[in-house]
C-alpha cells in the first residue's frame, strides 16, 4: 500500500528471460521494491503461459488455479469422470475459496484459499 511520504520511481517491468518480448509494463511509477516483494497482475492474458519457454534455462512457472467451492467440486467430478446429472449454477461469491497447482488437482491447505495478498 502506498505511504504518503513514499518516493516513486519511473519504472519498466520485464520478465526474467532477457528477451525483448518479455516486457510486461512499458512505463509506470512504483515505490522502491525489494527481493521478495510481490507484484500482482489480474487478468494477465491468455498467452502468458502458452508463450512461456525454457529459454535461457528458465523453468516453467508453477500455476495455481483459483475457483469457488462449487466449481472445485464440479472439477473433481469431471476429473473422476463422475459427471453430475444436472449442473447447478456455481456460487456467485466474488471471493475464491479453493485453488490447486497445475501439477495435481488435490485440494490444497487452507492457506491457499487466503484472500490476502502481499503487495
Amino acid at each position: 500500500r502506498p505511504k504518503p511520504d513514499e518516493k516513486y520511481y519511473s519504472t519498466s517491468i520485464w520478465g526474467p528471460t532477457c528477451d525483448g518480448l518479455d516486457r510486461i509494463v512499458e512505463r509506470c511509477d512504483l515505490p522502491e521494491m525489494h527481493v521478495g516483494d510481490w507484484m500482482v497482475f489480474e487478468n494477465m492474458g491468455a498467452y502468458t503461459v502458452a508463450a512461456a519457454s525454457t529459454f535461457n534455462g528458465f523453468q516453467r512457472p508453477t500455476i495455481y488455479y483459483v475457483m469457488s467451492g462449487p466449481t472445485w467440486q464440479l472439477m473433481q467430478q469431471i476429473q473422476s469422470r463422475d459427471f453430475p446429472a444436472e449442473l447447478e449454477e456455481p456460487d456467485a461469491s466474488p471471493l475464491p475459496v479453493s485453488c490447486a497447482r497445475e501439477s495435481g488437482l488435490k485440494r490444497p491447505p487452507a492457506t491457499c484459499a487466503s484472500t490476502s495478498v502481499n503487495v
